[in-house]
Formats: C-alpha cells, sequence, structure tokens
C-alpha cells in the first residue's frame, strides 16, 4: 500500500505533539496544523488520506472544519476526537461524513486502528491513471505504459510477457490504438485454434483446398490489413507450425491455403504469453529464430504481487463499474477491505475483477467481511505456502516474509507494536520491511 498522509489539527501543542508521534511511531507520514484555519491552508497545498481532529478548536470547530474538507475533497477521510460526555457532536459527526469519531481518554491502539482502516479506504479512492482500460497508480505500470507508448510508434514486433490474468491484450490494444494504424485490431488465441485448422485461419483458403472448403475465406492476415495482428498465447503454437509463421514474418507474404498467388501484407504484429519463450527455446519447443522475430521489442508485464499500489486503486475501480452496472450502492467494510487487500491474486487483475463482481452481485449494502471470507474461501490463508520452482528462491522467500507481515498486521488491528512483537522482530525492522515491500 502506498504511504498514508495523516493530518493532524488540534490546538493544545502538547496533545498535538503526543499525537503525531504516536502516528510516526506507526509509520505513518504525519503533519500537523494548529487550526482548523492553518489545516485548510494546508490541505490546499497538499494531499492528504485522513485528518484527525479535535471537535473543540479555537476559531473554526472540528464539526465546520470537516464540512469545510469534505467539500475541497470528498474522499478525505475524517476521524473527529470528542469529549466523553459530547455524543451529540458524535452524532453530529458522523452525520457530517466523518469515518468515525474517538472519546476522551482514549487508548493509542484505539485511534490507531481507527487511522489504519480509514487509510486502507481512502487507498481506493486515490488519483489512479487510465489507458485504455488500464488502470493503475504504481510506478512499475507507469512504466510499462510509458514504453508501450514509444513501441506504438514503430512498426516493429512487439512480444508481451507476464502471468495470466494481468492484461496482456488491454496493452497490445493500446499499442495498437497509438499507433495510428487505420486497420482494425485483431486477435487470435494461438491455443484455442486446432493445429490442422491453424494455417487456413491465418492466412485464409480457396475454394476446394480441402473437404469443406466449398468457397474461398480471407484468414486473420487479411481481416487485419492496415492494423494490428494479437497473437495471444504464441508459446502455445505447436512446433510444426511455427516455420509458417516465420516465414510471414521475414517477407511480409502469404499464400492462401490452395493457391498459388502471393500476397503481401501491411499488419502491425504484437505477440503475448504467460510462458518463459527462452526456457522453451533451450527445451526445443519453441524455434529460437521465431522468438528473435517476435521479441524485437519487449514488454513485461509485472504480476499484481509486485505493485500492491495499484490494488486498491483497481478495487475501487471495478467496485464503481460493477456498481454502476447493477445500480447499486455497495460499499466495503473496513473489515472487508482489509481482507481484499491482503489477499495475493495468484490469478492478478482478472481474478480480482472477477471477485470484485462477484461481490457486488451477491451485496446490498455495506460488504461484510463474512462476504468476502466465503468468497475467498482457503484460497484467503495465507499460511500455506505453495514451491513454484520456476521461480527463484529469494523471490519466494520475500512473498512468505512478506504475506507473514500482512497477515501479523491483520491480527493486530494494524497496531505495529503488536505486530512486531508477534513476529518477533523490533519496529524498526517492521517499518523498514513495510516499506520494502509496499505494505
Amino acid at each position: 500500500m502506498q504511504e498514508c498522509r495523516v493530518l493532524v489539527v488540534e490546538d493544545d501543542p502538547t496533545q498535538r505533539e503526543l499525537l503525531v508521534e504516536l502516528l510516526r511511531e506507526e509509520g505513518f507520514n504525519v503533519s500537523s496544523a494548529p487550526s482548523a484555519e492553518r489545516a485548510l491552508r494546508l490541505f490546499q497545498k497538499e494531499r492528504f488520506d485522513v485528518v484527525v481532529t479535535d471537535v473543540r478548536l479555537e476559531g473554526m470547530s472540528g464539526l465546520e472544519l470537516l464540512e469545510r474538507l469534505k467539500e475541497l475533497d470528498s474522499a478525505v477521510e475524517v476521524i473527529v476526537i470528542t469529549a466523553f460526555s459530547s455524543v451529540e457532536d458524535a452524532i453530529k459527526a458522523i452525520k457530517a461524513g466523518a469515518f468515525h469519531y474517538v472519546t476522551k481518554p482514549f487508548e493509542p491502539e484505539v485511534l490507531l486502528n481507527l487511522v489504519a482502516k480509514a487509510c486502507q479506504l481512502a487507498s481506493l479512492r486515490r488519483p489512479s491513471k487510465e489507458c485504455c482500460g488500464i488502470v493503475y497508480a504504481s510506478k512499475q505500470m507507469e512504466e510499462v505504459v510509458r514504453q508501450a507508448s514509444l513501441f506504438a510508434k514503430s512498426d516493429a514486433p512487439v512480444l508481451i510477457t507476464g502471468e495470466s490474468g494481468t492484461g496482456k491484450e488491454l496493452l497490445a490494444r493500446f499499442i495498437h490504438k497509438e499507433s495510428g494504424r487505420k486497420g482494425p485490431f485483431i486477435a487470435v488465441n494461438c491455443a484455442a485454434i486446432p493445429k490442422d485448422l491453424f494455417e487456413a485461419e491465418l492466412f485464409g483458403y480457396e475454394r476446394g483446398a480441402f473437404t469443406g472448403a466449398t468457397s474461398s475465406k480471407a484468414g486473420l492476415v487479411e481481416e487485419a490489413e492496415g492494423g494490428t495482428l494479437f497473437l495471444d498465447e504464441v508459446g502455445e503454437l505447436p512446433l510444426e507450425l511455427q516455420p509458417k509463421l516465420l516465414r510471414f514474418l521475414q517477407e511480409g507474404e502469404f499464400r492462401r491455403v490452395g493457391d498459388t498467388k502471393l500476397r503481401r501484407s501491411n499488419v502491425r504484429i504484437v505477440a503475448a504469453t504467460n510462458r518463459d519463450l527462452e526456457g522453451l527455446v533451450s527445451e526445443g519447443l519453441f524455434r529460437e529464430d521465431l522468438f528473435y522475430r517476435l521479441s524485437v521489442l519487449n514488454l513485461r508485464v509485472p504480476p499484481l504481487r509486485e505493485r500492491p499500489e495499484d490494488v486498491p486503486v483497481l478495487i475501487g475501480h471495478f467496485l464503481e463499474k460493477y456498481s454502476d452496472k447493477y445500480k447499486k450502492e455497495v460499499k466495503l467494510s473496513p473489515e472487508a477491505l482489509s481482507l481484499l487487500l491482503s489477499y495475493p491474486y495468484p490469478g492478478n487483475v482478472r481474478e480480482l475483477e472477477n471477485l470484485i463482481h462477484r461481490i457486488v452481485v451477491l451485496s446490498q449494502g455495506e460488504v461484510t467481511p463474512q462476504l468476502v471470507e466465503a468468497l475467498l474461501g482457503s484460497k484467503s490463508s495465507h499460511s500455506s505456502f505453495e514451491v513454484d520452482f520456476s521461480r527463484p528462491l529469494p523471490e519466494q522467500v520475500a512473498q512468505f516474509e512478506k504475506r507473514m507481515i500482512e497477515e501479523a498486521l491483520k491480527r493486530t488491528n494494524y497496531v505495529q507494536t503488536k505486530a512486531a512483537k508477534l513476529l518477533g522482530i523490533d519496529e524498526k525492522s517492521l517499518r523498514y520491511k513495510r516499506k520494502k515491500y509496499g505494505i
């Protein structure tokens, strides 16, 4: 998760310093203001995810500040601190849109827990970027999109690699759109076409070329003329069919099955795979010359576990998408959101979208953690760890360490002192590891 920015508003200098120190020790990025007026000026200059304010302030009150903050940014989460006897103030704060309230005196863990949950909710509304359906906030995806935009200006083949569900086809469509090519974007799944029909599907055929060919038919290459032909799952292409694709890439020419006429083509090739093509080359399962022809330009789409800051904005995006589709008002409870943020999503963005889709269909009003747990089932347990020999040991150890930290934070309601104790490490080490893994 990206760093959460918290603004503390308290006119008592001692109390203000205590609150700032408490929150900083837990790893929050904290600023402070001695009055509502100063807080508003600061808020207009900088972005804050959460504001913690006392209800009783000199000049403008905390409740007035809450209303002004919501006018400036409806996404900000506000926690109001009230006196033990001011129940009326607490009710007013909730009605005005406060995330929660805390009554004095309170235990530090109570405030820390509320701020952590408010940060999680605020993370759903953080500014995100979108390109051709690709929603992201991470630097990793920003670099992928930047490279894709550069590649679009060339006619050279592009090979997009990445795990299933990471959005490789969306990226291919983005490259096509940015290229300015007038022709269509045609996608073909290399694994879905029977090998005895592949040549006919790709290059077309003439009448009488084979049994059942009662008329001539243009292939996918001709359909994509002037545009982009997207070869998805190119790693599944049988070895015996690879020379036909290689020749087309080399010469830019092809013949329909059953025809002697040589046809030229103006088609941009973008291919994608979730396989290790270099590994397949070394095993003799993929032609080396075809690999080099396809991978003139390379793009790797990182899995979701390598860009955790994209998870909250994707959750928010899909929640809005499917809430609008089904005309529902669906909101995540802090506990449900915590479960969604701590799940590793081995199926990447596709799995996350499908999960949010089901949640919206099955929910009415606030989403409960019980529903999320039921949908995740045994998958949500982070105590299990599968050995995957296709990934290096340091990467798997780091993934396991990250899961342990996430589980410890979840069990201690994100109170860092308790999580560190549960893990058997000091708080400084925990803060370093949270920053390292983007938790």
